[in-house]
């Protein structure tokens, strides 16, 4: 068994810019699921990762899993590889897609 699974997850956009759009997570699947390390996209394409010095965890919470996630409406989410993780840690400003393409069974309409 794998010790992460690497998530990008979609949230339908806000009027609110404070808001992220994507969040990539990497979560830890040994310790409930939590997120060790994580990074918000916002709509002006900004990414911000995500740190809490001090603690091992990112979130307050275990990241549901995407089965969870999609059925919600206003999110998505899918599997990534590390690889697609790590380029979206270390960047400044992100250049994939930050929405949920329709056709892939997208559940807000864009």
């Amino acid at each position: 068994m794998e010790k992460f699974e690497y998530i990008k997850f979609y949230w339908a956009p806000s009027p609110n810019e404070e808001h992220p759009v994507v969040l990539f997570y990497e979560i830890d699947l040994e310790n409930e699921r939590y997120a060790t390390r994580m990074t918000e996209i916002f709509q002006d394409r900004k990414a911000v990762p995500v740190t809490d010095p001090g603690f091992p965890f990112v979130t307050e919470a275990p990241v549901p899993t995407i089965d969870e996630i999609n059925r919600e409406e206003e999110f998505f989410a899918e599997l990534i590889s590390k690889e697609a993780f790590e380029k979206a840690y270390q960047c400044t400003s992100y250049e994939g897609a930050i929405r949920f393409d329709a056709s892939q069974q997208c559940k807000f309409p864009y």
